[in-house]
């Protein structure tokens, strides 16, 4: 395992269960963790925190995951933080506009933390 101390990543969800599952087993891999449940708090943590990584589930209220990966990706400043779509939306049509925004991994609910935590390992120390 990568010492992941220095990586901060961003879950996007609105379902408390889901952050909370992610964030203890991030935590415990040794990530430092922040969460929002739509948009508006994403792009607030984008603004002030360097990120390592977003995972970002697509439906939310209000602006989607999507729109918060578009974001990421079109500006300079954030376009080479990995993307994670983390969603229970698996049909052909989201996968394409996951890459059509730019998300480096589509990933289907449900999956196992631990898995997403190994993926977030691979990327990091990869870029």
């Amino acid at each position: 395992m990568a010492n992941q101390g220095e990586h901060s990543v961003l879950l996007v969800d609105d379902e408390l269960g889901v952050l909370k599952v992610l964030r203890l087993f991030l935590e415990l891999a040794g990530y430092r963790v922040f969460e929002a449940s739509n948009a508006e708090q994403a792009f607030e943590v984008i603004g002030r925190e360097e990120l390592s990584l977003a995972i970002l589930d697509v439906s939310l209220r209000g602006p989607s995951g999507f729109d918060i990966c578009k974001r990421l990706k079109s500006d300079p400043a954030t376009r080479g933080i990995p993307v994670f779509m983390f969603t229970a939306m698996s049909d052909d049509d989201e996968v394409l506009e996951g890459e059509r925004v730019g998300c480096d991994r589509y990933l289907t609910k449900p999956q196992n933390p631990q898995d997403i935590v190994n993926l977030a390992d691979e990327y990091l120390r990869a870029g």
